[in-house]
């Protein structure tokens, strides 16, 4: 239970009818079905249901108080029941949320890393930056949430449900991690929570922009609205780290905060110089940093274009903190695998193949992932990738992605990829109209098939990639979400195999 007055001390209230402002409410809940005697129910606009619409369900399971953007009908004819209206009901959650936890936004520092592509990866570099240089860290993203040494994977805590947590899910988790003791939190800002306020309590001390290419355009509508909710991490923002060769994120040096620049291929703050990605024996990156003339080698094991970029971003918000280029240099050259991100598998050598699961889902990260794996090949090897698209998502990506596959890799399974409620054939037919020559693609709809057969395919040489899925330890179709993992899977078919 906690007071209103406090739990509204931030918000801005256009009205209100209340017969105690300091009464106490229970749980904030932005769900009706989920409200229990004495709740404050919060009326939130989604994009197929409105929350206004079910004011009458939160009232019959006992909500003593309504956060409203409008009077409606319900709210006039019960005049019984509290209510407030606001401008911004979902900025209001936040608010509240941050209230209800005691600000915990206020007892850590934040950096947030927003783009399409490298957000998981560059706050994992940040983490393992920050740590050998002494922080107690936090990390709320895709993958994990981790508080300092304890880690919350996947579906364990419900944190991670999501990109960036909803605010009923992030603040308490942030609260935990300041009564743990973490002082510094690295979090993954996605599109969507930018878009709907979740993050705005928050003070950045930095925000890292990493890239823009189409994605999430069945929610924004055009890329112009996508990048106008990613530059709002601006505002919430002190100082901002920039890729100054992305041509979407390059304009954000426009001076309304200070910001610094990181490049591969022009004059910034921060530069690499003589990059290079190693493709025998074993893989990694390495190049200069470049800054206010110093010079540092930098190496990191993580294969790829992509990880210059990563370290570079990563590299970068650490010396705006005054991390030591030493502490930097040791903590990239021994970085661990990121779970999903150009993970290779540990299969017997004797195979003579590789396997790699990568989270790739948009057709940039598709083409960067498959562009890196072709130089892995042995001599007469061959590049195999299997992967999908997501049901219930931005169709447009679907027939680049096929295109872009086919172009790239030796032999194309298309298959299936958490279809949701959509038939996913018609999902891989979204694919395969996109490609030309189909005479190396083949369809296989159900995933675990799709990966069995580019295992029996393989031979000595080849380079396999399961792309789309990375992380995930699930499968979502019609029926629901089962338990699906990859890695289980290409373990199992080696052992039947061989």
């Amino acid at each position: 239970m906690a007071k209103l007055s406090a739990l509204l001390s931030r918000v801005k209230i256009k009205s209100a009818r209340l017969a105690d402002p300091d009464r106490e409410v229970g749980a904030l809940c932005t769900d009706s079905f989920g409200v229990s005697e004495g709740d404050a129910f919060i009326c939130v606009p989604g994009t197929q249901h409105d929350g206004h619409d079910f004011i009458c369900i939160a009232h019959d399971r006992g909500a003593s108080l309504i956060i409203a953007e409008r009077m409606t009908p319900y709210l006039e004819a019960h005049d019984e029941l509290d209510c407030v209206i606001v401008e911004n009901t979902r900025l209001a959650a936040a608010q509240m949320w941050n209230e209800l936890c005691g600000r915990p936004s206020d007892r850590m520092i934040f950096v947030a890393v927003t783009g399409t592509n490298g957000k998981t990866s560059t706050t994992y570099l940040m983490r393992e930056i920050f740590k050998a240089a002494g922080y107690v860290t936090g990390l709320i993203g895709t993958v994990k949430c981790i508080s300092g040494e304890r880690t919350d994977i996947i579906g364990e805590s419900g944190v991670n449900s999501m990109t960036t947590p909803p605010p009923e899910k992030l603040y308490p988790e942030l609260a935990r991690m300041a009564d743990e003791g973490v002082e510094i939190v690295f979090l993954e800002a996605s599109s969507h929570a930018l878009s709907q306020y979740r993050l705005d309590p928050i003070g950045f001390e930095l925000a890292v922009f990493t890239n823009l290419t189409p994605e999430h355009l069945d929610y924004h509508g055009t890329m112009e609205n996508y990048f106008a909710s990613k530059r709002r991490l601006l505002e919430l923002s002190r100082t901002a780290a920039v890729n100054l060769d992305d041509e979407w994120f390059k304009n954000l040096a426009d001076g309304s905060i200070p910001t610094v620049t990181y490049s591969a291929k022009r004059d910034a703050d921060f530069r690499a110089v003589d990059s290079s990605c190693r493709i025998g024996g074993e893989s990694g990156i390495s190049y200069t940093l470049v800054e206010n003339g110093a010079h540092y080698p930098i190496t990191c094991p993580i294969p790829g274009e992509f990880t210059v970029y990563n370290t570079l971003a990563a590299a970068t918000a650490a010396r705006l903190f005054g991390i030591k280029p030493g502490i930097i240099q040791k903590a990239l050259a021994v970085c661990p695998q990121i779970p999903g991100r150009m993970e290779r598998l540990e299969i017997p050598e004797k195979l003579g193949f590789e396997v790699y699961i990568d989270y790739a889902h948009t057709p940039d990260a598709l083409e960067r992932a498959l562009g890196t794996l072709r130089r892995r090949r042995g001599e007469g090897g061959r590049l195999i990738a299997v992967f999908g698209c997501g049901g219930d998502r931005d169709k447009s990506k679907r027939p680049v992605m096929g295109r872009i596959a086919a172009g790239l890799a030796d032999l194309v399974i298309i298959t299936g990829d958490n279809s949701r409620t959509e038939n996913p054939r018609s999902i891989i037919f979204d694919i395969v109209h996109g490609i030309p020559d189909r005479s190396r693609c083949r369809v296989i709809e159900r995933r675990e098939a799709a990966i069995r057969a580019a295992l029996g395919e393989a031979r000595p040489g080849d380079v396999v990639l399961l792309a789309g899925k990375g992380h995930e330890d699930y499968e979502i179709d019609s029926s629901g979400k089962h338990p699906f993992s990859e890695k289980n899977i290409v373990l199992d078919a080696l052992g039947e195999k061989f």
